[in-house]
């Protein structure tokens, strides 16, 4: 039993884990190896070895003659291997004696993850007793679309004889229904030089148990190696339940509540959820149209500002909303133009930290730092305008995502990146002194210092693992950049001299 988390059970939550300590911010609080990991029931084909994209041609596995592996040198090396001796043996024994072949395999590895798990029933029988007792809701789905979305891989499953010793076809929706619930979104391997990938899923039977609040306590991250770890994102005193948030932080309340009720089963009642105002940030409020000033925010049929009390009927304001919405839907979200016009669109209407209105600024801010990388000369205005967006989202992200968050690593980074261009830009222009140059850098390297803080964390080998270990080499140049610019500020009868720092020393010195 770990020492860092306790299993509690209650009629709310069901089983749930809370703190057996007091937990620090960042510190690891588990790691859990998958029960069962596998593509996703619409997947596109996948080799039954390394979960690989198989885009134009497989080949089938020697020993069991059906499963689809990786053609020409086979799996790569680094990634895992999921055709375990077990399956193989269970695969050659159906080609013998059902005569199953590959193509059956084919056109069912949507199926892959469901059989996988079924047959973990004598190859893992302890972890199998844990699975079964994971929250499936399966009178709940009952009868529903999804159940006969499963139909299929019932027939599948019977029709290699799992279920001929008295276990019914309801095991196998019950399996459906238990990954569904508990299951986790894992990255794929990449295919190499391309990159593309399919988006498995995976069970982990102690995350499983994580309960869910719309502003979470823990961040969670997945290696390569498909190893779930999870760290307290902020201070979790001993006794408090520890929450990981099902649903996206920066999608509206109504969104949230749709996605854990179609996915999960269940109506969130935790303090965002409960507060129309979303804890101050407005996220799903309107402006006013009687005061133009304050905020309305959905009560039932009706619209409420929170300034003027002014009350609109919801077919007015959510006619509106819905508009934005479709626009978004429709618009070029890589067309800087459209989108700033988009924002100027529906700021006349949504509050300024509506979830839509964070959407285009967050893809925006994307845009320009694609222009700024891009353009060997990009234009101050461009950079103010990044920045101006990294400076809007922040404060958001620290109200819904306290403490340690991935996406606010990420804007804090891309916030002090624009801060040393910008302020290079101008210096070497003679627009600003070398006093209000060092001002610039040190605020960078507040940012950046805050950002490794969080992306430390991160896996080395995942796209945020690689992103710390860059912010870090940038942070030791912010570092000798501004030892070079504060002697040379604060040398007596010196004048800084443009040429003392160089670009290239500035952004990328060697490091011993």
């Amino acid at each position: 039993m770990s020492t860092k988390y306790e299993v509690k059970t209650s009629n709310k939550l069901g089983r749930y884990l809370v703190a057996a300590k007091d937990l620090r911010a960042g510190e690891r609080i588990l790691s859990d190896q998958p029960f069962v990991l596998g593509p996703n029931s619409d997947t596109s084909l996948v080799c039954f070895n390394c979960y690989l994209p198989l885009i134009s041609k497989f080949v089938v596995c020697k020993n069991c003659g059906i499963a689809p592996i990786c053609p020409g040198d086979g799996c790569p090396e680094q990634f895992a291997k999921w055709h375990s001796r077990q399956e193989c043996d269970f695969f050659r024994n159906l080609k013998l004696n059902k005569g199953t072949s590959p193509m059956t395999m084919v056109q069912n590895v949507g199926s892959l993850l469901v059989l996988r798990a079924l047959l973990k029933q004598n190859d893992s029988p302890q972890e199998w007793k844990v699975f079964s007792e994971l929250e499936s809701h399966l009178d709940r789905r009952r009868d529903s679309s999804v159940w006969e979305y499963y139909d299929n891989t019932v027939k599948f499953i019977q029709s290699l004889g799992l279920l001929e010793n008295g276990q019914n076809q309801e095991l196998v929706q019950q399996i459906c229904a238990a990954i569904d619930v508990n299951s986790f979104e894992v990255r794929g391997p990449p295919i190499p030089a391309i990159g593309c990938a399919e988006v498995l899923r995976g069970v982990y039977l102690q995350a499983a148990l994580l309960a869910h609040d719309c502003v979470a306590n823990t961040h969670m991250s997945i290696n390569d190696n498909n190893v779930l770890v999870c760290h307290a994102s902020t201070d979790i005193k001993k006794g408090e339940p520890i929450y990981y948030n099902y649903t996206d932080a920066l999608k509206g309340t109504a969104i949230r509540q749709q996605h854990l009720m179609i996915g999960k089963y269940f109506k969130c009642t935790c303090s965002r959820c409960s507060d129309v105002t979303e804890m101050g940030t407005y996220m799903s409020s309107a402006v006013c149209p009687a005061c133009k000033t304050g905020y309305m925010s959905q009560h039932g049929e009706l619209w409420v500002c929170h300034s003027c009390k002014n009350e609109t009927e919801h077919s007015v304001v959510g006619h509106k909303v819905q508009c934005c919405s479709d626009k978004l839907e429709v618009i070029n979200k890589k067309d800087e133009k459209e989108l700033e016009e988009y924002i100027r669109y529906v700021s006349l209407v949504l509050a300024p930290n509506h979830y839509l209105l964070l959407d285009a600024k967050q893809r925006l801010a994307g845009v320009l730092r694609d222009i700024i990388n891009r353009e060997p000369r990009p234009t101050k205005k461009v950079m103010r305008r990044k920045m101006e967006l990294c400076k809007e989202m922040l404060p958001v992200l620290e109200t819904l995502s306290p403490g340690i968050c991935r996406i606010k690593a990420i804007t804090l980074y891309e916030l002090h990146a624009t801060i040393v261009q910008l302020a290079k830009k101008l210096f070497d222009a003679r627009e600003i002194t070398g006093a209000d140059f060092l001002d610039e850098l040190l605020c960078a390297e507040k940012h950046l210092k805050h950002a490794l803080e969080m992306l430390v964390i991160e896996p080395g080998n995942s796209p945020e693992g690689e992103l710390c270990a860059k912010a870090l080499e940038e942070y030791r140049a912010l570092k000798l950049t501004i030892a070079k610019v504060m002697d040379s500020v604060h040398a007596e009868g010196k004048v800084y001299k443009i040429e003392d720092v160089t670009e290239e020393e500035a952004l990328h010195p060697e490091i011993d």
